[in-house]
């Protein structure tokens, strides 16, 4: 992707604006490459978040996501998992990763209001795992949707 996510020092992700430029770009990059999203990097390469959401991705059963220091805006729905995630047993870890760290993924997935928990099939063409939500995925949509359930 030749979109990067904007610097922190530049533009704080913490303060909602209406500035989406380079998420609206990345998108569009992403749609006449025939894929539905972009996963963004920032300056240094490190992974920070989809165009409207948050990412997650699992290695070895390990829950991976890119830590605020990597300029990404923490979402109420990423919060949320990342709560159920330690509630229910898994191991989960905030940090910074290079791009390519994806392609190691067993699965990957994205959070947002909208999107919920979302799995993630395919990276540039190619099956995540089998190509189908894996367990941990599964599991944390789940638990997801009955948290929400219950607060309705």
């Amino acid at each position: 992707m030749s979109i990067k996510r904007n610097a922190r020092d530049a533009l704080n992700p913490n303060v909602k604006t209406g500035n989406y430029l380079n998420n609206i770009l990345a998108k569009m990059e992403a749609n006449k490459l025939g894929a539905q999203d972009a996963i963004m990097v920032n300056a240094w390469g490190h992974l920070t978040e989809g165009t409207t959401s948050n990412l997650f991705f699992v290695r070895e059963g390990h829950i991976l996501t890119p830590s605020q220091d990597c300029g990404i805006l923490s979402g109420i729905t990423r919060e949320m998992v990342i709560q159920l995630s330690k509630e229910n047993g898994f191991h989960i870890e905030e940090g910074k990763w290079p791009g390519e760290e994806l392609y190691e993924a067993d699965e990957i997935f994205l959070t947002g209001t909208i999107k919920k928990v979302m799995p993630v099939s395919h990276l540039d063409g190619r099956p995540v795992g089998s190509g189908k939500p894996g367990p941990v995925t599964l599991k944390l949509m789940r638990l997801y949707g009955d948290l929400i359930k219950r607060k309705l």
